[in-house]
């Protein structure tokens, strides 16, 4: 290798193809010392099966499952008192008896199985008015859909005769049976004996039982010191299996793992038997461990994504962080829902329902349409931030980190590697609310702002906050919520023109970020504010790649919360629109739509030579000087 001047890491990166990095474990069977053989069970096996299907990886899963119930009591074992069945479950059946669908009677108890799967595929393997008698009286395993096949296979290997799966539990053509059954679908999976995590499966056609490429293992001159006087001289030699990079966390990489639906069953279940492309791997609420079998670890996250997230949810506001506290928690899993896809936009808050359920019974406060009613003025300073924009699951950055910010700053997405540009589905959802973030028209990026305790001075009063079309649930869909505000306010005039069609022309460039919302609007934030809906905003017109708003739009402002930290202070504030043809409600009271929020912070000096950051800096603590200044009339608001 040439000499590369202290550089050699990046010359090496040129110069040298990584095919993986490798994780190196001892292997099971290899010479371990008397007094340490108690490691062996720790330890990987010298082979890897290729057939999950196989006796040995069968048997696996059986002995992680039953040192469970043996041995944790954070995993409450069997429960002494079997648990009440759901209302309809799947008789495994036998290699004799077809499966079929059981309907449980009244105070009937028993175990089961959950699974966690991702649909597609057949869709038409479900349980309808058409298929009830068909699947109570029995169906082929063969006619199965190939991922419900495997779920069914591992759950007689696992012992237990139940198995519950959504599609074939619920009545998938009525509604009324499905909003029942989903307001219980908590309880479902919480209750479980244990839930299978289908990772591997992208579709239900697929199964997650197929025969699987063989790691990679070979002797190895590793040695490790014995005793003193060893025939060996000291030491042994082992084996050593190796696995890719990638593979650590296989089914943190699946489609499973960008799906809406399985945040709330992974999080929810007591026991997860995950089967993904290359291994199987288990977690419970005391340990997690991986097949080869390692020493089990009891430091981890059940869901990676939604870092700091604890198992179970604190009954107490924590005084000591910003992470911590039922309120912060929930906030931190919406931020990790809101990048999930889910196949139907309805099912935005059915799909954490069961969620919500656990955190009521902890918090025994009223959820609102995805927030809580005791910490709703917090709630409502939701945003999109300068996170990571992804077209989708699996695919790259759609930009680079300064196109990123210049984009989010922008509210719109970037579609193709050219200079367009388009909105961001701009479509008023006008049946849902607009002040929770499910009223939003995209969630990409969704976040909260950091909290300490006591640290936020809340300026308004909540009134009211009512909820319409509930059925059956107050933890799924809503057809709309109504929020009565007291707060500060004042009106303003938003005036937006064409500007430059070049993105980094700076006079373009301060019109697009900077442009005047009244004088209080001219700051960093525009984004978060008014333009995530550019659809709100009146009549557009196209200049260069951009669309605009290019009429003059009413706006109200109201004050939130100030928060004070180490001495420095930032106001929130709502940006209301009024809604036209809805003047009034029964009280008189005018009716608005929030848009965006407003976050003001102090001036700053700014070290550097970033001429926007300067600009927006001085323009955003001249319009907080202003807001401050004086005191605003109170008003009553009344928010769709």
């Amino acid at each position: 290798m040439p000499d590369n001047d202290g550089q050699g890491d990046l010359d090496i990166c040129k110069d040298v193809l990584v095919l993986a990095k490798l994780k190196i474990g001892i292997a099971k069977g290899a010479g371990i010392p008397d007094e340490d053989t108690h490691l062996l069970e720790y330890f990987s096996r010298d082979e890897l099966p290729a057939d999950l299907r196989s006796e040995m990886c069968l048997s696996l899963a059986v002995g992680w499952l039953d040192k469970c119930c043996r041995e944790h009591a954070k995993c409450d074992g069997f429960e002494d008192k079997l648990p009440f069945l759901p209302t309809r479950v799947i008789d495994v059946g036998d290699s004799l008896t077809p499966p079929h669908l059981h309907i449980s009677a009244d105070g009937e108890t028993g175990n089961w199985v959950s699974l966690s799967y991702c649909w597609g595929g057949d869709s038409n393997f479900t349980l309808n008015a058409s298929s009830f008698d068909d699947l109570r009286s029995g169906r082929s395993l063969a006619t199965f859909p190939a991922t419900l096949r495997d779920a069914v296979l591992v759950t007689r290997a696992l012992g237990f005769r139940y198995l519950w799966i959504d599609t074939l539990c619920i009545f998938q053509d009525d509604t009324n049976d499905w909003a029942v059954e989903a307001s219980r679908m908590s309880r479902t999976y919480r209750h479980a004996a244990v839930t299978i995590a289908a990772t591997s499966a992208e579709t239900v056609d697929d199964g997650f039982l197929d025969k699987r490429a063989p790691y990679f293992s070979c002797s190895f001159p590793w040695r490790r010191q014995c005793h003193q006087g060893d025939a060996n001289n000291g030491s042994r030699a082992y084996s050593v299996v190796l696995r890719s990079y990638r593979d650590m966390e296989p089914s943190r990489y699946s489609r499973w793992a960008t799906r809406g639906w399985t945040l709330q069953e992974e999080l929810l279940s007591k026991r997860l038997l995950y089967y993904a492309k290359e291994e199987i791997s288990w977690k419970c609420h005391t340990v997690a461990v991986r097949e080869p079998e390692e020493e089990p670890s009891t430091e981890f996250q059940k869901n990676p994504g939604s870092q700091s997230v604890p198992l179970h949810v604190p009954d107490e506001e924590s005084t000591t962080d910003s992470t911590a506290g039922p309120y912060m928690t929930w906030y931190q899993l919406l931020e990790d829902y809101a990048s999930r896809d889910l196949t139907y936009d309805k099912d935005r808050l059915p799909a954490i329902g069961a969620l919500a359920e656990f955190f009521h019974a902890k918090l025994k406060g009223q959820y609102c349409a995805g927030l809580w009613r005791e910490d709703l003025l917090f709630g409502l300073l939701w945003s999109f931030h300068n996170g990571e924009l992804y077209a989708g699951p699996y695919k790259e950055p759609l930009t680079t980190s300064t196109e990123r910010s210049q984009v989010r700053s922008l509210g719109y997405q970037y579609i193709h590697n050219t200079e367009r540009y388009a909105p961001m589905d701009v479509t008023p959802k006008q049946r849902e609310p607009s002040w929770s973030w499910i009223g939003a028209d995209t969630y990409a990026g969704l976040g909260w702002p950091s909290r300490w305790k006591d640290d936020y001075t809340f300026l308004a009063r909540i009134g009211n906050v009512r909820a319409h079309g509930q059925v059956h649930n107050v933890f799924g869909h809503v057809e709309g919520a109504e929020l009565t505000l007291d707060a500060p306010y004042r009106h303003v005039r938003l005036n937006l023109g064409s500007y430059s069609k070049s993105r980094w022309n700076p006079a373009g460039l301060a019109q697009r970020v900077l442009a005047p919302l009244s004088s209080l609007a001219s700051t960093r934030e525009l984004a978060q504010i008014a333009l995530v809906r550019p659809g709100y905003l009146g009549n557009t017109e196209t200049s260069g790649s951009v669309i605009v708003p290019s009429s003059s739009t009413n706006f109200t402002l109201i004050q939130v919360a100030e928060k004070r930290l180490f001495g420095a202070s930032e106001l929130y504030l709502l940006i209301l629109q009024p809604q036209p043809g809805h003047a009034t409600n029964s009280r008189g009271l005018h009716r608005y739509r929030r848009v965006g929020l407003l976050r003001l912070r102090a001036y700053e000096p700014y070290e550097g030579n970033h001429a926007r950051r300067v600009v927006t800096r001085r323009l955003e603590g001249d319009a907080y000087n202003e807001v401050i200044s004086k005191q605003w009339p109170v008003g009553t608001f009344v928010i769709d």
